[in-house]
């Protein structure tokens, strides 16, 4: 190559280099500020208001009570379990409710409940729980607010499943209209939630209740949320006027694994208010908005049994 030619391919290359400059560096320095903006915050800023991640050694009794208001048998609607207050275990940060066939009593299984209605009961807010649910033919875990004074309905079933449909799990809002019990579900069927651990969470306001699993939304209801005060309640029945009862194919002790539940509100968390007696029991009765795929009709869990 004469020196013509390298100093030619000098003054080419030199020139390439210089408009590269010009035109990667405004690109780069958008690219900069860009990432440098601030995300949008989220359509609701919510506030953790109420969580418990199970890191202690036993269950926390400023936070939970492990029966409902009225007691802790649930016979009259069908439920065969005790609910018994040493069906917990606490371990690496889980809580496992367990299920156990028993000899003592008059009833043929134990089982847990874990309730916030002395120390947490807001009204509306993100109701969000992680958990491994368990299998098996009447098994019945679930996660739901009641009305802290136990009245019924309303009720918000932020998840419910059967243990024998492990990849469904049914979101559903029950209401009171025109003297009468209504209520609107949806079934997700998604992966099993008895291999691995899910997140379940309703979003309920004034205007709407809004379901998600694994942070994807699954239902909505508009216009039917309840007012007032409601409690958390997360349990594991046996049994049941919707599952039935266990056979022969159920592994017992069965366990509800939580990792944590968490509350989140858009104001200070109320004070929860105390119970009433309980009242007595109705019978519930079915009625045009049921889902189709929703087989039990008339309260399951909401006030004493009716």
């Amino acid at each position: 190559m004469n020196r013509y030619s390298r100093c030619s391919w000098w003054v080419i290359l030199s020139a390439f280099v210089l408009v590269l400059s010009l035109v990667a560096g405004p690109v780069a320095e958008t690219e900069a500020k860009r990432r440098k903006k601030p995300p949008k915050p989220p359509a609701a800023s919510w506030q953790l208001a109420f969580s418990d991640d199970f890191d202690g050694q036993s269950l926390d009794e400023g936070k939970w009570t492990s029966e409902f208001p009225w007691g802790r048998d649930r016979s009259s609607v069908g439920e065969l379990q005790y609910y018994a207050p040493d069906a917990f275990n606490l371990d690496k940060g889980r809580l496992g409710i367990t299920a156990q066939t028993t000899s003592e009593g008059s009833h043929q299984y134990t089982s847990g409940l874990i309730s916030s209605h002395n120390s947490f009961a807001p009204e509306f807010g993100r109701f969000e729980i992680r958990c491994k649910l368990p299998r098996g033919q009447g098994l019945w875990p679930a996660f739901w607010l009641l009305p802290s004074d136990t009245s019924w309905p309303p009720e918000i079933d932020v998840f419910e499943a059967l243990g024998h449909e492990p990849n469904q799990v049914h979101m559903v809002a029950h209401w009171s209209e025109a003297g009468g019990h209504q209520q609107s579900g949806e079934v997700y069927s998604g992966p099993d939630f008895s291999a691995d651990f899910h997140t379940f969470a309703v979003e309920w306001t004034a205007e709407k209740l809004v379901w998600f699993v694994d942070g994807v939304k699954r239902h909505e209801v508009v216009g039917k949320s309840p007012r007032g005060p409601m409690c958390l309640l997360a349990n594991l029945a046996v049994g049941g006027n919707w599952p039935g009862a266990p056979d022969a194919t159920t592994q017992f002790p069965a366990t509800f694994e939580i990792d944590y539940i968490r509350a989140y509100q858009q104001g200070a968390a109320p004070v929860a208010k105390e119970s009433k007696a309980p009242h007595k029991e109705k019978n519930g009765r079915k009625n045009g908005n049921d889902n189709k795929r929703r087989r039990r009709s008339g309260p399951r869990r909401g006030a004493p049994a009716r």
